[in-house]
Order: C-alpha cells, then sequence, then structure tokens
C-alpha cells in the first residue's frame, strides 16, 4: 500500500487514481491526523508527502523517530523550489520530485525506486 498524503483534494483525487493504474494499492489521507492508526495497521511500503500540507516536515519528522516506520521511504512534493527540496533531504525524505510543472510519471518512478515493482494480484 502507498500512503498518499495531500491537504488538496483535487490533488489526491489526480494521484490516487494514477497510482492504483501503476498497480499499487494506495490509500489517501489530507492530512497526518490518522497516519499513526494506519501504519499501525498496515505499513505502507511508501509514504507520498506534499509539502503543502502545513505540518509536512512535522509529519516526516514523526515518520523517521517512529521504531516501526522509521525506514518507511518518504517522497516528497511540492511546487519547484530548491529551498523545499533541500530541507526534503535534509529533514529525511528520500526523495524530492517538483510539483511546479510537474510530470507525475516521475513521482511515478520515484514510488517504483523506493517501494519496488507493484505487488502481483496474488500478492495482496
Amino acid at each position: 500500500m502507498i500512503l498518499l498524503v495531500a491537504s488538496a483534494q483535487q490533488t489526491r483525487a489526480a494521484l490516487k487514481p494514477l497510482i492504483a493504474a501503476s498497480g499499487y494499492d494506495v490509500t489517501d489521507i489530507d492530512c497526518d491526523e490518522a497516519i499513526d492508526q494506519r501504519m499501525r495497521f498496515r505499513m505502507p511500503l511508501a509514504v507520498i508527502i506534499d509539502c503543502g500540507i502545513p505540518d509536512s516536515f512535522d509529519l516526516l519528522a514523526k515518520i523517521r523517530a517512529d521504531v516501526h516506520s522509521h525506514a518507511v521511504p518518504v517522497v516528497m512534493f511540492s511546487s519547484d523550489d530548491q529551498n523545499l527540496r533541500d530541507k526534503a533531504l535534509l529533514k529525511g525524505a528520500d526523495s524530492y520530485v517538483p510539483k511546479g510543472s510537474l510530470d507525475w510519471a516521475e513521482l511515478i518512478a520515484e514510488i517504483r525506486r523506493f517501494a519496488g515493482p507493484p505487488p502481483r494480484p496474488s500478492d495482496n
């Protein structure tokens, strides 16, 4: 399962079917309130975080500090801003994809890179 965290409903509506069409089970949430509970029940293959959510870097820190989730790959995305890229990587994100003129294929490639190929239906 890929966990997508984005506050904008339109972002979640665009990305969730795209990730699902790539063969991954995807769950979306609009903030980090439910991430602890979700990750306790089912550890994701990767977490995708929109830097546009107000607490995105706090969420990244929570994931990295938790003994169960610290190794889960995190891909962050936002406007094409070098400062956000540097901050995301320095704070522990595995990857950063610029959103300004975002080619969603780059995001899917990063998901595959960190989560591995999508599970076959019999693997679920």
